[in-house]
C-alpha cells in the first residue's frame, strides 16, 4: 500500500518537475553491522500491468452494444492506454487489453474496466430499455422469521439489543465457563476486545447488562438478541472455495432482576416454540403438569425442543 501511494503522489507532483512527468529513482541499500550490503531496491517502482476484459461481458454489464475499437478508444480517453485488442486464452473470445498506470491503482477487476468504458461512454447515452425477465424481490425466508419473531418478543416486554460480532476469547469462552474451541480468529486486532468472531450471543447480552447497572431492576431487566455467529466448518464448501466457517443465525434473551426470573424466561421459550410450530420433547413434557394441553399443540411433524445446560 506505501507504494501505491508513493507511485501516485510522485506521478502527480512529476507535472512540475524542470522536465514534465520525468522521475528520477533511487536505489535504497541495507547494510548490516559490519557495513556489508544486505538488500538493496529502486525506489518508486512506478508499476505498470496489463489487464483483460471481455468485449461481451463490457456491453452485457454496461448495456451497450460497442464494438472492441470504439472500447480501445474509450479506454485510452480514461487513462487506461496504450489499449489493444486480444483474445482470452481460456474462452477464444475477442478482448480488450489496457495498461493500468501507477496512477490507477482502483483497477483490480474487469468490472473496473467496463466501468470506466460506461463513464467514457456517458451513461446519459445509454439507451433504457425494459429488462428482459420479470422478477420480484422478496425478503428472505430466515431474515422474515426473524423480524416476525422480533415484534413477538418485543411485545412480551423484552427490549432488542445490537451487539458486536467481535469479542475477548476472555469473553467468548473463560467468563462462561467454557472449554476453549475453535473459532475464527483475527491475525492481527486493534485491541483485545477483537480477538475473535463470536461463536455465542451470550457475551454481547451481558455486557450489555455490565454497562447498564445504573437502570432500574425492580421489575426485571429483559433483553433479547437475534443475529449471526460464526462457526468452525471445515467441510462447507461455497463457489468452490474451502471457506472453513459458515453463519448460523441464533435468537438469545437475558433476564435479570430481583428474582431467579425462570418462568419468565421458560414463558418466553414456550411462546417463540409455540409461535414456530415445535413442541417440546416427550420426556420434557411429561415433568410439566399441563401434559395434557400438549396434545392439543399444533406442532411440524418431528419438530422437537429440549432444555440442555450450556
Amino acid at each position: 500500500k506505501a507504494n501505491i501511494v508513493l507511485d501516485t503522489v510522485v506521478a502527480m507532483f512529476s507535472e512540475y518537475c524542470a522536465e514534465p512527468f520525468s522521475v528520477e529513482p533511487v536505489e535504497v541499500s541495507y547494510v548490516d553491522a559490519e557495513g556489508k550490503e544486505t538488500n538493496k531496491y529502486v525506489t518508486p517502482q512506478m508499476y505498470t500491468r496489463r489487464e483483460k476484459a471481455g468485449v461481451d461481458f463490457v456491453n452485457s454489464l454496461i448495456g451497450i452494444d460497442v464494438s472492441a475499437e470504439r472500447m480501445v478508444e474509450l479506454c485510452d480517453k480514461l487513462q487506461l492506454g496504450p489499449a489493444s485488442l486480444a483474445t482470452d486464452e481460456a474462452t477464444g473470445k475477442e478482448c480488450i487489453e489496457v495498461t493500468v498506470p501507477p496512477t490507477r491503482s482502483d483497477i483490480l477487476h474487469p468490472v473496473d474496466i467496463a466501468e470506466d468504458v460506461g463513464i467514457a461512454y456517458g451513461y446519459n447515452n445509454i439507451v433504457k430499455r425494459v429488462p428482459a425477465t420479470s422478477t420480484v424481490g422478496g425478503e428472505q425466508p430466515l431474515n422474515k422469521l426473524g423480524d416476525l419473531l422480533r415484534d413477538e418478543i418485543g411485545r412480551a416486554g423484552y427490549t432488542e439489543v445490537l451487539t458486536h460480532g467481535l469479542c475477548s476469547k476472555h469473553d467468548n469462552f473463560t467468563a462462561l465457563r467454557r472449554a476453549e474451541t475453535d473459532a475464527v480468529s483475527l491475525s492481527n486486532p486493534a485491541n483485545v476486545e477483537y480477538q475473535v468472531v463470536r461463536t455465542t450471543l451470550l457475551p454481547g447480552l451481558l455486557k450489555t447488562l455490565q454497562h447498564n447497572k445504573s437502570a432500574s431492576f425492580a421489575n426485571g431487566f429483559k433483553i433479547f438478541e437475534i443475529s449471526d455467529v460464526v462457526l468452525p466448518d471445515s467441510a462447507h464448501v461455497i463457489t468452490e472455495t474451502i471457506v472453513g466457517a459458515k453463519n448460523v443465525r441464533r435468537l438469545a434473551a437475558v433476564y435479570a432482576g430481583p428474582t431467579s426470573g425462570f418462568e419468565v424466561v421458560h414463558g418466553l421459550v414456550d411462546r417463540i416454540m409455540t409461535l414456530t410450530e415445535v413442541a417440546p420433547e416427550k420426556a420434557y413434557a411429561a415433568n410439566s403438569a399441563k401434559g395434557e394441553e400438549e396434545k392439543f399443540r399444533v406442532s411440524r411433524e418431528g419438530w422437537e425442543y429440549g432444555i440442555r445446560a450450556l
